[in-house]
């Protein structure tokens, strides 16, 4: 079971088993302005809770992509680091991705817009219902092409 994650304060998620469907959805965080211990303890209580429904085998996460704006950095680089410290802790494998490596993977071109993620989504048959979702899928979908090539 892999669980891939679009991270963001609208934190995208895709969850399924290799070679199977995935499930979705978005996780909308609370808006915490500058406070960004309570939103990262608000992440872990979902993470946690997200883990425990699905029993990934392997996680698979966005790496963040900087922004000149210091704080939407740090809650990037916030959530990131909350990714891999859970699960460290409980034992899960866990890899950051590029997204440009996963929207070439996806779409067949690293700098698609999310317009043309969502599409490709669609077409592959899952309603997604944002780019939270469509990035999600395809980093779920990155990850089982992965870890059937390292079969």
């Amino acid at each position: 079971m892999i669980l891939a994650l679009d991270l963001s304060t609208h934190t995208g998620w895709a969850a399924g088993p290799l070679g199977g469907r995935p499930s979705f959805g978005t996780h909308h965080l609370p808006k915490t302005g500058d406070d960004i211990g309570r939103m990262l303890v608000a992440y872990e209580d979902w993470l946690r809770a997200m883990v425990a429904d699905v029993r990934p085998t392997h996680v698979f996460f966005e790496a963040p992509i900087l922004s000149q704006r210091t704080m939407t950095a740090r809650k990037l680089m916030g959530l990131a680091s909350e990714t891999e410290r859970l699960c460290h802790r409980l034992g899960l494998p866990v890899r950051e991705v590029n997204l440009m490596t996963v929207k070439k993977h996806f779409t067949g071109f690293g700098r698609a817009e999310k317009a043309r993620m969502i599409e490709e989504a669609r077409r592959r048959g899952w309603a997604v219902k944002d780019d939270n979702q469509a990035d999600a899928t395809a980093i779920w979908d990155f990850a089982c092409a992965v870890l059937t090539r390292a079969r």
